[in-house]
């Protein structure tokens, strides 16, 4: 299932959320961080993180702009390897939130 938060932006800002993401990224040792523009109302995170044996995995998120002044982060479980390291995509997407002043939202 979907993780909803409603971001305080109005609309879209790559600059304020790559920024977040950022922050979020320097607090975990090793996570290295991409964002890509994947549309003019979205664009994905991508936190490649340092997993077992030297391997790494890709946590993904994304931020949608649902026009009207909504904005969204979205934790989808086949995104990446979400599913895989659900507990630290949620961690980071949780992390991430924060830094957006979101809000949870219940689907």
């Amino acid at each position: 299932m979907d993780r909803i938060w409603r971001l305080a932006q109005k609309s879209i800002s790559n600059q304020a959320c790559t920024s977040a993401a950022e922050r979020v990224a320097a607090g975990y040792e090793g996570v290295l961080l991409e964002v890509d523009r994947e549309a003019d109302d979205c664009f994905s995170v991508f936190f490649k993180m340092p997993v077992k044996d030297g391997e790494t995995a890709e946590v993904e998120l994304s931020v949608y702009d649902l026009g009207g002044g909504q904005v969204v982060l979205s934790q989808e479980p086949d995104a990446g390897q979400n599913n895989l390291y659900w507990d630290e995509a949620c961690q980071l997407a949780e992390d991430l939130a924060e830094e957006l002043d979101g809000e949870s939202v219940v689907l």
